[in-house]
């Protein structure tokens, strides 16, 4: 993976208050974004950014080469991975919010909120969970074939730790209840 800038929360947020027009995307999925994020930022999730959709909804063509382009998700693994996806389509002015989101609220930086929901992580947290102790119910009150499926999930679990890729964390974040992401007209700070 390439070495991007990184911006701590506090030079940031000093950034935000000197220049007021600061370009920063968070690319968290819209549930996680409703949940809490960075005054300012504009939510596009990582499986959705592509330039033409960044520039058309910051209404700027030069932010990510005239102009910086920071990005933000909840702890950076996101970040990273949605500037690696930016640099491969000649996007290259682009900082990484040290830490994401998580380290903003730790820092007692304002965040804004318009809802409730629970992170990425966790839902596939419970998913898993939940698929573990229903295959252990079912194998032993169906069938014992029913054990077999407990090895896949912990090879998953190894794939996703190795790669940083996890297809049962794509697949929750196409789910609905992840998807809305107009929450305009009900931010609290």
């Amino acid at each position: 993976m390439s070495e991007f800038n990184t911006i701590t929360p506090r030079a940031l947020n000093a950034l935000g208050q000197q220049h007021k027009q600061i370009h920063l995307v968070d690319v968290r999925t819209p549930a996680e974004y409703r949940a809490g994020h960075v005054a300012g930022a504009k939510s596009i999730p990582l499986d959705e950014l592509a330039p033409e959709k960044l520039h058309n909804h910051l209404g700027d063509a030069g932010v990510g080469n005239e102009r910086p382009l920071y990005l933000t998700c909840q702890a950076g693994i996101r970040a990273q991975q949605a500037a690696e996806r930016l640099k491969h389509a000649g996007i290259e002015n682009v900082y990484l919010l040290e830490g994401g989101t998580e380290a903003w609220m730790k820092t007692g930086l304002p965040i804004q909120r318009c809802g409730n929901a629970i992170s990425l992580e966790r839902q596939v947290q419970i998913v898993i969970g939940a698929l573990l102790v229903l295959k252990v119910f079912f194998g032993f009150t169906v069938h014992q074939l029913f054990f077999a499926a407990i090895p896949l999930i912990g090879a998953g679990l190894i794939v996703a730790g190795i790669t940083q890729w996890c297809g049962m964390a794509r697949l929750i974040a196409i789910m609905p209840w992840n998807r809305v992401t107009d929450c305009s007209k009900q931010v609290t700070v």
